[in-house]
């Protein structure tokens, strides 16, 4: 059959899409299947994506949860990459609508995911190898704390972007976590994640008050009652909570029948007399209250519990391997994103498909509530290990130790400024931007801001206000030049912080000059940009002020016959 190229009638016409639907397809679900495919560009670049082609006879409500998982457009290394949604329809010989397929465009990985990993398979969709997959199931057999810290600490990490982002997941388990043949541990499936800002909202796109959608092994106690309303970051926590305990006992605390892990989900202790780890007791114990107020609120604080308890355990087992178990420059990665996060994430918080996957979502279930449950139910008493018959007497869970910060890690809570200086010292330039990228990850502006203009190269007519300071910091790293990521990074600092009057002057100038700034030219967006960055001079306290005001109203002038809009990422 001949390869079927896909294009969306409105959006970016310089890019599209193409795959063979006769190949074997990568998985298949409820929604669709999903095939290998290839994104192209104008410039005629190439990248390998992954495609679900959607049924045709879907409910709207599904169509509309699937534009829903491609909108969660989140560039982190422990995240699926979202990258489009495509509709095309099909017309007749009259230029009428006869139909409309859609497609759900995402990075193509080549991986294992978790919940096989754990039963033995270490290879790839493909049969090939995955020497990643390969360690970490040797690690899960002969060194299971080893297996679950780094396992875990690549899973939070992924959390904590996608909840600075303002979305929670709620379907975390480990057949959406997936081992890549890169090496990578990425959180997939985005089909039911959703934005805090609109829970509270009754809409088509998902779900409404009594209803569940996911996996009653995983879920908690406001995710089965369909709570909508109280549905936050640490509905995501208490199903990290469930997988730390599977993880670590090599099976879940509650099953059988659907309706029995729902009611024990509701009203029963987690079995922690099965967990030989006093520290990691405690920790699930936390993540599970059935009080959401007495869960880790964020997934920083589950990070901070969780390298404690990996570097007690170095420590006691007398290892050297930091390598494999903490690396000094993982940790001070940890930490930068920790700090981060947990000020950005203070006071914010009061789809269904795998992509890489050959397992359809059979155990997904959707429980409609007839009758509303009383609040009291949340109100039950709080995991404890539970006694069994003559009960043995149990250890007391030791305390999490304090353990103070290493040298890195003290660097790694300094602010942009000091990330500066280690970038333009060749010595600790690597360190340096490792703690950029921590920052980035975590959802901070400035770092944000200074990375775009680290992978930034200047044409000889792009040199106003470029800082040579950022060519000596590019060069520093050993990273090199990219436009296209520069502006990609600009636009995340855009969605960030909309009033810098800096980063709107160069955004204004990437869509001013086009591709030669790695973007797609649009003079209604430039001119909404160098609007907006006039309107914040105001507040602009640096040297060049006056500078900035004469080099922005001159782009307005050139710009006066464009209507002003306001960028929109494509």
């Amino acid at each position: 059959m001949a390869v079927i190229r896909l294009q969306n009638e409105t959006g970016d016409r310089n890019v599209y899409y193409e795959f063979d639907p006769s190949s074997a397809p990568l998985g298949e679900g409820g929604m669709g299947r999903v095939f290998r495919g290839v994104r192209v560009d104008r410039n005629g670049a190439t990248r390998d994506v992954a495609i679900k082609v959607m049924f045709d006879d879907l409910p709207e409500h599904v169509i509309e949860r699937a534009r829903r998982e491609a909108s969660v457009r989140i560039l982190n290394d422990n995240l699926l990459e979202m990258i489009d949604f495509v509709e095309v329809k099909e017309r007749n010989s009259y230029g009428e609508v006869m139909a409309t397929h859609y497609h759900v465009v995402s990075e193509f990985l080549n991986g294992v995911n978790i919940d096989d990993l754990l039963i033995g398979k270490t290879t790839n969709h493909d049969g090939q190898p995955n020497p990643t997959a390969e360690r970490l199931y040797l690690e899960y057999q002969n060194n299971r704390a080893k297996f679950v810290g780094y396992v875990f600490r690549n899973i939070l990490s992924g959390i904590m972007a996608l909840h600075l982002a303002g979305y929670i997941h709620r379907d975390i388990d480990p057949s959406n976590i997936m081992v890549t043949s890169e090496g990578k541990i990425k959180l997939i499936d985005f089909g039911i994640a959703r934005q805090v800002s609109t829970l509270g909202t009754q809409d088509k796109h998902l779900t409404s008050t009594g209803q569940f959608l996911g996996k009653p092994y995983y879920a908690a106690p406001e995710l089965l009652l369909g709570d909508i309303a109280h549905q936050d970051a640490t509905t995501d926590i208490y199903a990290l909570g469930i997988m730390l305990f599977q993880l670590m006992a090599g099976h879940l605390p509650f099953d059988g029948p659907m309706h029995e892990v729902y009611d024990k989900q509701l009203k029963s202790n987690l079995p922690l007399k099965e967990i030989s780890d006093s520290t990691v007791a405690k920790i699930i114990a936390k993540a599970t209250q059935k009080k959401q107020e007495k869960r880790y609120q964020t997934a920083a604080e589950f990070m901070v519990d969780i390298d404690r308890w990996m570097m007690s355990v170095s420590k006691s087992s007398g290892s050297s391997d930091k390598g494999n178990l903490m690396k000094v420059g993982l940790i001070a990665a940890s930490v930068a994103v920790i700090a981060t996060a947990a000020v950005l994430l203070a006071g914010r918080f009061g789809s269904s498909d795998k992509v890489d996957s050959n397992n359809p979502r059979a155990n997904d279930v959707i429980v409609e509530n007839t009758v509303q449950q009383p609040k009291e139910t949340r109100e039950e008493p709080q995991p404890q290990p539970q006694p069994e018959p003559e009960p043995e007497p149990e250890p007391e869970p030791e305390p999490i130790q304090e353990v103070s910060p290493l040298p890195n890690q003290q660097l790694a809570i300094n602010s942009i400024a000091q990330v500066e200086s280690l970038l333009m010292d060749k010595r600790t330039a690597q360190e340096g931007f490792q703690q950029l990228k921590a920052m980035v990850d975590a959802g901070n502006y400035d770092a944000t801001y200074l990375m775009s203009r680290l992978y930034f190269n200047p044409s000889d007519k792009d040199t106003a206000f470029y800082q040579k300071e950022w060519k000596t910091m590019r060069e520093n790293s050993g990273i090199s030049a990219d436009n296209i990521k520069a502006h990609q990074l600009l636009f995340d600092a855009f969605e960030k912080n909309d009033t810098d009057c800096e980063m709107l002057y160069q955004l204004g100038c990437d869509f001013m000059s086009g591709s030669a700034r790695g973007c797609e030219r649009d003079t209604k967006q430039a001119a909404w940009c160098f609007n907006q960055a006039n309107n914040s001079l105001k507040n602009f306290g640096g040297n060049n002020a006056d500078r900035y005001k004469s080099e922005i109203q001159n782009k307005m002038q050139r710009l006066a016959n464009a209507n002003p809009q306001r960028p929109v990422k494509p």
